[in-house]
């Protein structure tokens, strides 16, 4: 836009505001006065949360969008306009001093300038800041998070006339209009309502949406195992492990960390044959890498080992080491060890130098290869 423009903008921008259209009309400080003109003119608020005296990036959005005439002439279309203000130079009366607080607290503002977009409701929609690029920039960016809450509310109506996972599908949908983040905090009911509906997980909805507090909720569970096995019996400990996983689903990594929680209960009582078993599980596990599977078959064999099936251990090893080709670092590791315990040192040395040229082992396992050679000299 041209200077000359801007200040023909601006000159009729003064104009209305002395002749009292526009004024005490473009930003209000009353918050609950804003919301009555919202719902009565059908449009969104635009929430500034502020530091006036004190704030140069408020300033400077002040000074380089807020306070120009072509901006407000535009987004006055769209918006009701208020600002919340926590200055440093000056007092604010007590009543308005303790709304902004209210509100502020409402929206977790955590600095300064904060711009959140709402529909009438005081729903959020959207929520940015300072940017650079002046007016032009910024109606842009106002307009695309309006055309987003245009299309969260089409799909909220098309909502209204479906059922179960269709609905499921459709809520999901108008909520992914909006930040995560934002929906999870201000659109709880509704995602109360998607994550019990597809509470199986069938669409991956109740993931998208509960993960956060289902890691919360499973963070407690695996806290409650680990006392529960430190002090009851470890029938009463197995028993609760496994109503937890038959009733709740785990990633990897924590389905493993309570798995080797009933693996030492099982040793505890001496299950060998449950062991075995729950060994077999954990190996076939098929997000385990290579590197963990082969850990855990190892395990398996020390544990035949040690329980006087020396012979059955053996076997399985040299099974294991034929299927996994080119990538037996970790299983010739711990044949070579066991090859060193048996004072068999030159065939130690040979296994674990297969194990070191063979199909690219871990630096972990490299290092033991070469600790484990060296101690066969």
């Amino acid at each position: 836009m041209s200077t000359a423009n801007r200040i023909i903008l601006a000159g009729v921008f003064l104009t209305l505001v002395s002749s009292g259209v526009l004024a005490d009309d473009v930003w209000l400080t009353d918050a609950a006065q804003a919301s009555k003109i919202a719902k009565e003119q059908n449009k969104d608020l635009l929430l500034l949360f502020t530091g006036s005296d004190w704030c140069p990036p408020c300033m400077k959005l002040e000074e380089e969008v807020f306070s120009q005439a072509d901006f407000l002439q535009e987004a006055q279309q769209q918006f009701v306009f208020v600002v919340f203000d926590f200055p440093k130079e000056k007092e604010l009366p007590a009543e308005l001093a303790a709304q902004n607080k209210e509100w502020a607290k409402r929206f977790g503002i955590a600095g300064y300038p904060t711009v959140v977009l709402a529909d009438r409701e005081q729903r959020p929609f959207g929520i940015t800041g300072y940017r650079d690029g002046g007016v032009e920039a910024y109606l842009g960016e106002l307009g695309d998070f309006k055309q987003k809450r245009l299309r969260r509310d089409e799909a909220f109506e098309k909502a209204k006339d479906l059922k179960g996972a269709e609905r499921a599908k459709m809520l999901d949908e108008a909520l992914s209009e909006m930040e995560q983040s934002l929906a999870e905090l201000y659109y709880e009911d509704i995602v109360k309502e998607i994550v019990e509906i597809d509470k199986e997980d069938i669409s991956g909805l109740r993931t998208k949406w509960n993960a956060s507090k289902d890691s919360e909720i499973r963070k407690i569970i695996i806290t409650d195992i680990l006392m529960i096995s430190r002090l009851e019996k470890p029938a009463v400990a197995i028993s609760f492990i496994d109503e937890i996983l038959e009733e709740m689903n785990f990633p990897a990594a924590q389905r493993l960390q309570i798995l080797m929680i009933k693996l030492g209960l099982l040793r505890k009582s001496k299950q060998l044959d449950a062991m075995d078993a729950l060994l077999d599980e954990m190996i076939e596990m098929p997000e385990l890498t290579e590197d963990s599977r082969q850990r855990f078959i190892v395990k398996k064999i020390l544990l035949m080992m040690g329980t006087g099936r020396r012979e059955a251990g053996l076997k399985l090893l040299e099974s294991a080491i034929v299927q996994a080709g080119g990538r037996a670092s970790h299983l010739l590791l711990a044949k070579g060890q066991m090859l060193f315990s048996d004072k068999k040192y030159e065939e130690a040395i040979k296994v674990l130098d297969s194990g070191i040229t063979c199909g690219d082992p871990s630096p972990d396992v490299l290092i033991e290869l070469y600790g484990a050679k060296a101690d066969c000299y």
